[in-house]
């Protein structure tokens, strides 16, 4: 039996990244459905086109799904866009013979014609094959530059959601949940330093805690407000290195 496997670009999946770690909450909670539809592949939710402002945890959750996926033993090709290093549109030739396609952050592509016939082609070369799709960005699909109707028309029949920015009571609650999942124990105030103290960016936290669980086993010590000042002063002098 094949094993399954990737083609990546310019990514690293990291240990922590799990659809289970993502935080759920009343703004994330259709959207986690419909991820868990298009995982399943019920509902006739084959392509998806996932957007929101930079920050809110679109691409950790797109590396989620493509997790979810390999753990199946399906074949996925990743190709992220997020720092515009890909110049070839023939790298979309043949993706079709994967079982899913995530494509990071289309919009930060520079649309021409040969990128818009490509886009076009993959589309429909991954409908015929029955190929999912997986698209991320940071404006909706109509608010992408595109000069192509049929591709423009195509992508408008994506399943589309947007992430939202979840608001900082939703991000205290849902950061305190997953840490219990990890089992972590967190006292409120740590928690509220956190938040007061970071980026509120939701991909960022969500690396934190992470990072937390893995240096308080590493200090073999309870996560606490000191523990937290010694991993950011940790974090701030191997950046200085």
């Amino acid at each position: 039996m094949n094993q399954p496997k990737q083609l990546y670009l310019d990514l690293r999946l990291e240990d922590h990244i799990s659809l289970d770690n993502f935080i759920e909450c009343d703004s994330t909670k259709l959207i986690i459905v419909a991820v868990k539809d298009f995982i399943s592949r019920s509902r006739g939710t084959k392509n998806f086109f996932l957007w929101g402002n930079p920050g809110v945890g679109k691409n950790y959750l797109l590396h989620s799904v493509n997790r979810e996926f390999l753990k199946e033993g399906l074949h996925s090709a990743y190709i992220t866009f997020e720092d515009n290093l890909i110049k070839e549109p023939s790298l979309l030739e043949g993706l079709e013979n994967v079982d899913v396609v995530f494509i990071e952050s289309i919009d930060k592509l520079n649309f021409g014609p040969d990128w818009e016939l490509a886009f076009f082609n993959l589309i429909n070369t991954c409908n015929l094959n029955n190929t999912n799709l997986f698209f991320s960005s940071s404006k909706p699909s109509k608010d992408l530059r595109i000069n192509l109707p049929d591709l423009q028309s195509r992508l408008n029949f994506f399943t589309a959601f947007e992430l939202p920015e979840i608001s900082d009571e939703e991000k205290f609650l849902a950061l305190k949940e997953s840490a219990l999942r990890k089992g972590l124990s967190f006292e409120d105030k740590t928690l509220t330093y956190i938040l007061n103290h970071t980026s509120r960016k939701l991909s960022d936290l969500l690396s934190l805690i992470s990072d937390l669980d893995t240096f308080s086993l590493e200090k073999k010590k309870k996560i606490t407000i000191p523990l937290v000042k010694e991993l950011f002063f940790s974090k701030e002098g191997s950046q200085d290195t």
